[in-house]
């Protein structure tokens, strides 16, 4: 467990964050932009066949 100094702002807190919560967070991003993608395609995909 990472011990992070309450006197971090901003980016040095986000620097001090554990790796395995900046992971998790990129790819919880990366997964909400992939859902997105796929929301838009299935909506052209439909609006091009009618």
């Amino acid at each position: 467990m990472a011990i992070i100094d309450p006197r971090l702002t901003g980016a040095e807190a986000a620097e001090a964050q554990p790796l395995w919560k900046r992971i998790g967070w990129m790819a919880a991003i990366w997964l909400a932009s992939v859902l997105a993608l796929g929301v838009v395609a299935s909506i052209l995909r439909l609006w091009l066949k009618g």
